[in-house]
Parts: structure tokens; C-alpha cells; sequence
């Protein structure tokens, strides 16, 4: 293999992603300074779906990477390493999840404030508490760091080496980082997420989130496969029948999302118990029942019917609105989670949303350019790559 090829460190793709990165970032931090001086309350709220929705992806990302190594995949090895790339995003967590250490009273004013008497947040203080909760937090930021560090890092280094000791490494961490993966995506959901409201709780949450990030994170994978295509990049691996594959793993795992969905849903509804039913209550009144229902349309009848056909799934500029659709419908669940909790009264949106979300995005992006400038954008010694071909 010509490795030449497969490095695109000084490309007009990676040049252009490093400065959109760039722009976009400090556009966003300086808006989100303005709207965190306007009201931080209102800020931290948008804050906090930014990270929920960028965090995720990022995470997720190193877990397809996982999960590629656990099943031996030998197609997935021409895009594995894309996800590779933009997992590097895990390193800076630690750092952007400050801004929710430091408004924890703001964000989950229920459980740091209860109201004297409230017997239900009384019997779970032992677990909603400051203390333990931001340990909690970066524990979780810990291991997806340390599973970024084995999984990712073994790739990389397999690039260096003529024998296969790091993949074999993989195979052998990949089954139980993948179950480290799952228990923290849960209750990092639990803790960021349901505990907005402590009141309410689902069982089912965990996966949620779950299958929401993973269906965030194939989108981005699919968009930068795409944009590498359209760029004359990597044509020998990100082939039809690779697009075809992206297409397949969006198409079904948006299907697995929206039956979590309506399965958390269907349980509230038949149970039909106030202390569950109030989170419905809250996202079917006062103007959150449109944005609701724009979530159904969007997340998925419209990628439904766009993304059926095997044609649809090989055309790239249909593959490619799809994944920019599945992108935003997955901003707009974070949001229909997290902004209720804020104001359900009204559903509030503005310029203030939108500013943290532009400032992460900014950063992911730039983050994922250096990293395309730092490696290799195929995993070129891994024993799997001929199949991908």
C-alpha cells in the first residue's frame, strides 16, 4: 500500500476543516460568554445540551471503534479509523464538563435544594448529592479517556508495527470496555440527564441516550465519509458498497432509537403513574407538543422514507442529507430533554440555544482536523483491511 494516500495531513479537506473548526469555535465561545453574562441560568441549560450532544458523540465514536475490534469486522476497517478521529474529542471532557461542575445548583436546583418534607428526594440524597455526583461525573470522563487510550491508541500504534500485537490486544479489551461503555453511558444519562428532574425516572433512559448518541455518532462518521469522497480522498476504501453499509447502519440504528422511544413511551402511557407520567406532561404542552412532534417527523418519518431503498443509501447526496437531517434531530432531542427542565411553560429558543452548541462543534471540529493531521486516515497495517476493499 501506497501510504502516501492515506495521509491527508496538508489536503484541502483537512485545511479547510482546521479553519472552519477554528472560526466556528471562537465564534461560538464569544457568543456564549455574551449569553452566560446575559443569563447564566438560561446559559447553563443551553450548556449542558451541547455537551450531551457533542460529549456523546465523541464517546460513542471510540465505542463503534470498540465494537468493530470485538466483532472482527473486516468491512468496517476502510472506516474505522474516521471514528477514530473524531473520538479524540473524549480527551477534552474533563475540561468542558467544568462548566456543569460549577453550575450544579442551577442545573439540578431540585435535588442540591429540596423542599423540606420532600420524602422522595430524602430516600435518594445518598446518591444525589454534590459530592459523589461530580465524582461520578469524572470518573465517567476517566474511563473514556482510558478507553480512548487502549482502543484508539492500539490502532494507532498498529500503523507502526509489521505484526498484529495491538489488534490482538483489542480483541482481547475490547469485550470488557465495551461493558465499561455501557454502564457508564447509563448513568452518566441518569445523573446529566434524568436527575434534571429527580422526581422522574425510566429505566429504560439509559438506553435511550444510548442509541440516540450512537445514531449522532453514524451520522458524523457518514458526513465525513461523504465530504472525503466528494474530495477525491480515500476512494479505494470509502467505496459504493461502503456508503451502502453507513446508509444501512444509520437507517437501522435511527429504527432501534425510535422503538427505545416509543417503548419508554408506551410503558409511562400504560402504567399511567403521575410521578412517570409528569415528563410527557411537560413535552406535550405549551408549545413543546410541536416540538415534539417535529422530533417524530424529523428523527424519523422523514429519514424513513429518505433513507429506504438500497439507491438512496448509495447516492451520496441523499446519504448525505439524511446524515445532516439524523445530526439535527439528534441536537433537537437533546434539546426536547434538556430545555423543559429550564421553562416548560414556554418552549424557549433563541440565538443563546445555539451559541454553546456552535462553540463545541467548533472545537470537535478543529479537534478531529488535528487529528487527521496527526495519523493515518485508514488503519494501513491492520490485518482486516484487505476485506474492506
Amino acid at each position: 500500500m501506497n501510504t502516501s494516500t492515506t495521509l491527508l495531513a496538508e489536503t484541502t479537506f483537512v485545511k479547510r476543516l482546521q479553519m472552519i473548526g477554528a472560526a466556528t469555535a471562537v465564534v461560538g465561545i464569544v457568543l456564549s460568554i455574551i449569553g452566560a453574562m446575559t443569563d447564566m441560568h438560561r446559559f447553563l441549560f443551553d450548556y449542558l445540551t451541547a455537551f450531551v450532544f457533542w460529549g456523546g458523540i465523541g464517546v460513542t465514536s471510540v465505542f463503534f471503534s470498540m465494537l468493530q475490534f470485538l466483532t472482527r469486522s473486516g468491512w468496517s476497517t476502510a472506516v474505522r479509523r474516521i471514528p477514530e478521529l473524531t473520538g479524540g474529542f473524549t480527551l477534552l471532557l474533563a475540561v468542558l464538563l467544568l462548566p456543569i461542575v460549577f453550575g450544579v445548583g442551577d442545573l439540578y436546583h431540585h435535588w442540591v435544594h429540596p423542599e423540606p418534607g420532600d420524602v422522595v428526594l430524602a430516600g435518594k440524597q445518598a446518591w444525589l448529592n454534590v459530592p459523589f455526583f461530580i465524582t461520578r461525573l469524572f470518573v465517567y470522563v476517566g474511563i473514556w479517556v482510558l478507553m480512548y487510550f487502549v482502543i484508539v491508541g492500539n490502532s494507532f500504534r498498529q500503523d507502526k508495527r509489521n505484526d498484529i500485537v495491538p489488534t490482538r490486544r483489542n480483541w482481547m479489551l475490547s469485550a470488557p470496555l465495551t461493558i465499561f461503555y455501557g454502564v457508564t453511558i447509563t448513568f452518566a444519562a441518569f445523573d446529566l440527564l434524568m436527575s434534571l428532574y429527580p422526581h422522574w425516572f425510566s429505566t429504560i433512559f439509559g438506553v435511550y441516550y444510548f442509541s440516540a448518541s450512537l445514531v449522532g455518532t453514524l451520522a458524523v462518521i457518514t458526513i465525513i465519509a461523504v465530504f472525503l469522497v466528494k474530495a477525491g480522498l480515500l476512494t479505494d476504501w470509502l467505496t459504493s458498497d461502503r456508503m451502502h453499509d453507513l446508509g444501512k447502519l444509520l437507517f437501522a440504528f435511527n429504527v432501534f432509537w425510535a422503538y427505545i422511544a416509543f417503548s419508554q413511551y408506551i410503558l409511562i402511557w400504560y402504567a399511567d403513574l403521575p410521578e412517570e407520567t409528569i415528563f410527557f406532561a411537560h413535552r406535550f404542552a405549551h408549545g413543546w407538543g410541536v416540538v415534539s412532534l417535529l422530533l417524530l417527523v424529523i428523527h424519523f418519518i422523514v429519514p424513513l422514507m429518505l433513507l429506504l431503498s438500497e439507491d438512496a443509501k448509495r447516492n451520496l447526496n441523499t446519504l448525505l442529507t439524511g446524515a445532516f437531517i439524523l445530526l439535527f434531530a439528534h441536537l433537537l432531542d437533546m434539546f426536547w430533554l434538556v430545555m423543559p427542565n429550564y421553562s416548560h411553560d414556554t418552549v424557549t429558543i433563541g440565538w443563546m440555544e445555539f451559541a454553546p452548541v456552535i462553540a463545541l462543534g467548533g472545537i470537535f471540529m478543529l479537534m478531529t482536523a488535528v487529528q487527521f493531521r496527526r495519523h493515518h486516515a485508514i488503519p494501513i497495517n491492520d490485518p482486516f483491511l484487505p476485506e474492506a476493499q
